[in-house]
C-alpha cells in the first residue's frame, strides 16, 4: 500500500516519512510510499481546460514530476491516484497512447546526442505502432507513430516533452551545432500542427521560454502558462502545504536546532520560499531544497550544490549587467521576461527563468524582481565566482574563497585585498571593451565580498555623495573607493574630501578607508591604500 499526502491530511507519522529526493517519477513516488504533495486538482484543471500547454520553471522545481503525473493520468492509472483530489474529479479514466520525450540527462554539445536520444524513443514507439520506410526524419517518424497509434487504439495521442530547450541551451556559443539541433527540433515540435487531429493533449516543460528559440511557428505555439495565476503553484510547495503536510517534521527540525516551531517556520521561509510566478500568485518553496533540508535537518544551500547552468555563466560573461543591483528591486516589463534565445538576449530574462530572480511586486505595469530567498542570494555569489574564474580545479577555487572569508572576518585588510587580487587574476575578462571590463570588475568585487557572508552596498548613498563599496564586519565598517587607470591615493583622497567616514553611523565600529585602482590594461587591482 502506497502513501500519499494531501492538503487535508494534516498529521503524519514523521518517523516513517520518506522524502523523494532526486525521484522525479510519479509512479515511483506513489508505489514507493514517498511523501507527495497533492497537485492533482490543478492537473485535472489543466487537462480539462485545453490541449496544448507549455510551462517554464527553474531546474529542480518539479517539472519532471508534473510531466510523469500527466503521463500516469493519461495512461488511465487510476490505482496510482487513490486518495488524491483527482480521484473524485475524474470519472472516466480513459487510456491514451502516450509519447514522452525527455531531453534531460544528456550532453548536447556532443553532435550526435540529440539524434541518438530521438532515435532511441522512436525505435521503441515504432516497435509498438509500426514503421513506414518512407519516414526518414525524426519529425516524419514521430508523425507516423502518432497517426498509427490513433488507427491502432482508436484514441488520440498524448505528447509530453520534458526539458524541451536543453539541446539549445547546452549549445549556446556553438552556433553551428545549435542551428543543427534547432532544425531537428523544428521538425519534431512541428508535428503539433501537422498531427493536430491525432493529438488529444500536448505538454512541454523547460527552463527558457520559447518565443525566440525559433522552433515553433505562430500557428502551433502552445499556451504558455508560466506566469498564469491559476497555475502559479502547480510546481513548488506553498506555505499552506508546508504547514498541512510537514508540520510534525518542522517541529522535529526545530527541536534539532533548539528553536521554537514558529522560529523554524521563519528560518525555512527566509531560506527557501519567495519564488513567485505571477504578481498576484502565492509564493512557493523550492521543493528540492525544502525536502532536502527537512530530511537532513540542516539549512543548507542544496539547490546550488546541484550546479549552475552553463548557459547562464556564458550569458553573464558577455553582459555588463550590474549584479549588485539584484539586492534591490529591478523594474522590468513583461516583454523582457518573456523570452531569450542565445547569449545576446536579455540576461534578466535568463536569470528570472533560471530561478535566480523572481517576482517581488508589480508597479506601473512592470514587474519588480529580486533574489527570492537567502539560499539564492548567498549561493549566487559563491557559485558564480568559481565559474567566472579559470582555476584548474574546483578545490582551488573553493579554497581561495575560504581564505578570503577568513581574512575578511579577521579584519586583516592587506591579506584580504591580496586575496581579492589573486582571485581577480583568475578572471579571463575576455572582452576588450573598457565598459564591459569595468562592469565585470565591479561585479567580481561585489561577489567576492558578498561571498564572505557580509551584506554589501554598492553606490551606497550618503549625504553629499555615494560610496563605491560599503560593508561591515563585526568590528569594522569598510569604505572602498575605486578608480580606473588612476591611483589608489586619488581614490583615498576622495573618501576624505567627501567626508564619507563622518557620514557613516556604525556604532562602536572602526572605520576603515580603502582606496583602490583597477588597471584596464592589467585587468586587475594594481594598488590599494589604507587610511
Amino acid at each position: 500500500m502506497y502513501r500519499a499526502f494531501k492538503m487535508e491530511m494534516c498529521k503524519t507519522n514523521t518517523t516513517n516519512m520518506k522524502y523523494p529526493i532526486g525521484i522525479q517519477t510519479f509512479e515511483k513516488i506513489i508505489e514507493g510510499g514517498y511523501v507527495y504533495v497533492d497537485k492533482t486538482e490543478l492537473v485535472y484543471k489543466l487537462v480539462s481546460s485545453g490541449e496544448y500547454y507549455f510551462i517554464s520553471r527553474p531546474r529542480r522545481f518539479g517539472k519532471s514530476l508534473l510531466t510523469t503525473t500527466l503521463e500516469a493520468y493519461f495512461q488511465g492509472r487510476k490505482d496510482l491516484f487513490k486518495g488524491l483530489a483527482i480521484e473524485r474529479l475524474e470519472k472516466d479514466w480513459v487510456e491514451y497512447p502516450v509519447f514522452h520525450l525527455d531531453f534531460s540527462g544528456a550532453d548536447y554539445t556532443i553532435p550526435s546526442m540529440l539524434m541518438e536520444r530521438l532515435n532511441y524513443c522512436l525505435i521503441q514507439w515504432e516497435e509498438i505502432y509500426g514503421k513506414n520506410g518512407a519516414e526518414v526524419s525524426p519529425g516524419d517518424r514521430l508523425y507516423g507513430v502518432i497517426s498509427r497509434a490513433k488507427e491502432k487504439t482508436g484514441k488520440q495521442a498524448v505528447l509530453l516533452i520534458d526539458e524541451y530547450d536543453k539541446p539549445l541551451t547546452d549549445t549556446i556559443g556553438l552556433q553551428e551545432l545549435q542551428d543543427a539541433n534547432r532544425n531537428l527540433l523544428q521538425g519534431v515540435y512541428g508535428i503539433m500542427k501537422r498531427a493536430d487531429r491525432f493529438i488529444r493533449f500536448a505538454f512541454l516543460t523547460g527552463v527558457t521560454r520559447y518565443g525566440k528559440l525559433g522552433i515553433f511557428s505562430a500557428a502551433n505555439n502552445p499556451e504558455d502558462i508560466s506566469m498564469v495565476k491559476d497555475y502559479a503553484t502547480i510546481c513548488g510547495i506553498t506555505e499552506a502545504e508546508l504547514h498541512a503536510v510537514f508540520d510534525d517534521e518542522v517541529q522535529a527540525f526545530a527541536e534539532e536546532l533548539g528553536v521554537t516551531k514558529e522560529r523554524m517556520y521563519e528560518l525555512l521561509k527566509n531560506k527557501y520560499n519567495g519564488y513567485r510566478f505571477n504578481e498576484k500568485g502565492d509564493g512557493v518553496y523550492n521543493p528540492f531544497s525544502l525536502l532536502g533540508s527537512l530530511k537532513s535537518k540542516a539549512l543548507q544551500n542544496k539547490w546550488f550544490a546541484t550546479g549552475t547552468p552553463t548557459y547562464l555563466v556564458k550569458i553573464l560573461g558577455k553582459s555588463d549587467i550590474d549584479i549588485p543591483s539584484f539586492d534591490d528591486d529591478l523594474l522590468v516589463t513583461g516583454e523582457m521576461l518573456a523570452t531569450f534565445g542565445n547569449g545576446e538576449s536579455n540576461v534578466i530574462a535568463a536569470l528570472y527563468q533560471s530561478g535566480y530572480l523572481t517576482i517581488k511586486g508589480y508597479q506601473d505595469e512592470c514587474y519588480l524582481l529580486g533574489f527570492p530567498n537567502e539560499e539564492v542570494s548567498e549561493g549566487f555569489t559563491r557559485v558564480l565566482i568559481p565559474n567566472y574564474t579559470k582555476s584548474d580545479t574546483s578545490d582551488k577555487k573553493d579554497l581561495d574563497l575560504v581564505k578570503l572569508r577568513q581574512f575578511v572576518n579577521a579584519d586583516n585588510v592587506d591579506a584580504f585585498m591580496l586575496q581579492i587580487q589573486l582571485i581577480m587574476s583568475q578572471v579571463p575578462f575576455e572582452s576588450s571593451e573598457p565598459k564591459l571590463i569595468e562592469a565585470n570588475f565591479r561585479n567580481m568585487l561585489y561577489l567576492m565580498i558578498r561571498s564572505t557572508g557580509h551584506k554589501v552596498s554598492v553606490e551606497h548613498p550618503v549625504l553629499g555623495g555615494r560610496i563605491d563599496v560599503f560593508f561591515e564586519t563585526e568590528k569594522c565598517a569598510y569604505i572602498i573607493e575605486c578608480k580606473r587607470d588612476q591611483s589608489a591615493k586619488d581614490a583615498l583622497a576622495q573618501i576624505d574630501e567627501k567626508k564619507y567616514a563622518e557620514k557613516i553611523t556604525s556604532a562602536d565600529k572602526q572605520i576603515v578607508k580603502i582606496g583602490v585602482n583597477f588597471s584596464t590594461e592589467e585587468r586587475n587591482l594594481t594598488e590599494w591604500t589604507i587610511g
